[in-house]
């Protein structure tokens, strides 16, 4: 399973089991994701400053919702910017125990500012990548309320939130939020929602549904609506080389005892396209990539050039949110890899001990080629199979015109800088200049 950095909010009723849910979330991804971290969260924050002063004012019952409502989304914005977006963009997973949707109901409909109201003024904070939506009986609501444990988690909640008759209006206002019966005219209107879930029978019943919703949404694998995905990949580059070398470089880079060669990268590319596809046309493996510009061979020769050597979960680790596959896949193309190619080979005597393989020198030069070229690789694909006798010297400039997003082009200079440091983009120089300047430059590699 591949999972990007999503912000997961749980939302619902008080005692409707979002801790719950929460947890059963938070393990779900802990157990089958394919990222840097799981962050578990809360709104409000009782232990910041400006969530507890959202939560006194609500107690204190001396302020109006308006005010209120000011109160939870100066928490959120905070929140949001400080906490959960740098985690975010290191590739985390956020899930998030309330979070928009609870001002939405609590201010906006049982408070009565209204919900276009409320979304305006939280118009400022990250937007929900997914919603997942509890619910429960407001009788079995206030009997949770009213019980040992969660009165011992949330004491607050038995102050102002243990009568039926708000407990009734808090579920009739989830109910009109996540249906979307009630637009805000912001992208809040747009988050995906998944419920309502019902908690009311075994618990087992409960995590199963909560998990088999959050498992549909991450195979779906929708674009992260807060990161450039590209952004939190060359982060994550960048960790791996200091955990590697101490410095910005690739390891195993920068010696006297390898033979060197000399080479653009657009013929080295070409040649190693060559090489693939007359290995591949010679072996009979089936569901492994026939093409080098293919997702998975990216994946595992960019991963492998990263940390040189590694199993599959230490190969997987390293691939990012924009070159994920599923562990099963990458041992298939690994084990392709080192029967067709010099790029890949196994350590000997590894297999008693559990497979490890080692990136070669000549695999080194080519995974972090494609490392460059990742945010294009769809494009260069796309190119390849319309225009396969076009030559891989002017591809460059064809995919460069026909790129409309700037973040793109950003985003594979920036590679060029950090794994390429002689090729420095110049002040005043464009990405697409320097992209053309690396891609004609006649660069040393050791194989």
């Amino acid at each position: 399973m591949s999972i990007d950095m999503y912000l997961i909010t749980i939302e619902g009723g008080d005692g409707s089991g979002k801790g719950l849910a929460s947890r059963i979330i938070c393990e779900l991804l802990e157990r089958d994701g394919s990222f840097t971290s799981v962050e578990l969260t809360a709104e409000p924050r009782r232990r910041h400053p400006l969530g507890r002063a959202a939560i006194d004012a609500v107690k204190e019952k001396k302020h109006t919702p308006e005010h209120e409502a000011k109160l939870f989304a100066l928490d959120r914005l905070d929140h949001g910017l400080n906490w959960m977006l740098p985690r975010l963009n290191k590739g985390s997973v956020v899930v998030c125990d309330r979070n928009i949707h609870s001002s939405l109901v609590y201010q906006g409909i049982v408070g009565g500012l209204g919900t276009k109201n409320v979304g305006l003024l939280n118009s400022g904070a990250l937007i929900p990548d997914l919603c997942v939506w509890v619910d429960c009986d407001p009788e079995i609501a206030i009997m949770r309320i009213r019980s040992g444990s969660l009165r011992e988690a949330s004491p607050d909640k038995s102050e102002y939130f243990e009568t039926l008759e708000i407990q009734k209006k808090i579920r009739s206002g989830y109910e009109v939020v996540l249906s979307g019966q009630s637009p805000t005219g912001t992208s809040f209107d747009t988050v995906r929602v998944v419920g309502p879930i019902r908690n009311e029978s075994t618990v087992e019943r409960f995590s199963n549904e909560v998990a088999q919703e959050v498992r549909k949404f991450l195979r779906l694998r929708p674009k992260p609506r807060n990161t450039y995905v590209h952004d939190v990949d060359l982060e994550l580059i960048r960790t791996i080389i200091r955990w590697n070398s101490g410095q910005t470089k690739l390891p195993g880079y920068e010696t006297d005892k390898d033979p060197k060669t000399k080479s653009r990268p657009w013929e080295l590319i070409r040649d190693m396209e060559r090489s693939y596809k007359k290995a591949s046309q010679e072996n009979s493996a089936e569901n492994v990539p026939r093409r080098l510009h293919s997702r998975s061979i990216y994946a595992i020769m960019t991963s492998m050039t990263l940390i040189s050597s590694g199993d599959t979960n230490e190969i997987s680790a390293a691939m990012g949110p924009s070159r994920q596959v599923s562990k099963g896949h990458a041992t298939k193309v690994i084990r392709h890899l080192c029967s067709t190619s010099k790029w890949i080979r196994e350590s000997s005597g590894s297999r008693n001990e559990g497979s490890h393989y080692r990136i070669t020198k000549k695999g080194e030069a080519v995974g972090k080629l494609l490392l460059v070229l990742s945010p294009l690789r769809a494009k260069v694909r796309l190119w390849r199979s319309r225009f396969p006798k076009t030559s891989y010297k002017h591809m460059i400039n064809g995919i460069l015109d026909i790129v409309t997003h700037d973040e793109q082009l950003k985003s594979v200079s920036d590679r060029i800088n950090l794994l390429y440091p002689t090729i420095l983009k110049g002040d005043g120089q464009s990405e697409k200049d320097h992209i053309l300047a690396w891609w004609h430059s006649n660069l040393i590699h050791e194989f």
